[in-house]
């Protein structure tokens, strides 16, 4: 992960109370670099994996000096939770994903949430039926889709989800930027 020297943790994260374990999330084309964040102790603790916002995002959610999937991986991790943050698709393979002809969110986002759903649910450090999605922006919008797709998944945690429609939210979005 890029930039760590220059990161800060929050002062509620307590880093000897977790660990930080690299892991590969999804198969065959498409694999991406991970990061288990392990509360210590013996388990099996509940788990969360991350969901990004809209564009190529890293699994802390860079943005500038921020790192918000970080603080929240590490806060959580300091009270007993695994979490589970993982490479977007259109950050990790962002000419193979501007390839794909009718490129959608399944492909973007729900796919590679599965997939590391499935990771956390076949580790033994997890209590398999206390498995949450927690979904950033886009990834708030898209976490009942993504429930709905995997019986697994005990809850949804939902942050920032935009309360317009996404056409109107986009326009918005790209006229600023």
């Amino acid at each position: 992960m890029e930039e760590e020297s220059q990161y800060t943790p929050p002062q509620y994260v307590n880093p000897s109370l977790f660990t930080e374990e690299d892991v590969t999330v999804g198969s065959g084309q498409w694999t991406f670099p991970a990061t288990l964040t392990i509360p210590k102790g013996t388990g099996p603790f509940p788990a969360v994996v991350l969901v990004h916002g809209s564009g190529p995002n890293d699994r802390d959610e860079t943005y500038g000096p921020n790192k918000a999937f970080k603080d929240i991986a590490c806060g959580l991790a300091s009270n007993g939770i695994v979490l589970l943050g993982y490479e977007k698709r259109t950050k990790q393979y962002p000419q193979e994903s501007a390839a794909i002809q009718n490129f959608t969110v399944q492909d973007e986002t729900i796919d590679d949430t599965l997939a590391a759903v499935e990771v956390s649910n076949n580790s033994s450090i997890v209590s398999q039926s206390e498995i949450f999605v927690l979904g950033h922006s886009l990834g708030g919008m898209l976490a009942p889709r993504i429930a709905l797709q995997d019986s697994k998944i005990a809850g949804l945690i939902i942050l920032a989800r935009a309360t317009r429609h996404l056409e109107e939210f986009l326009l918005e979005q790209t006229r600023c930027l």
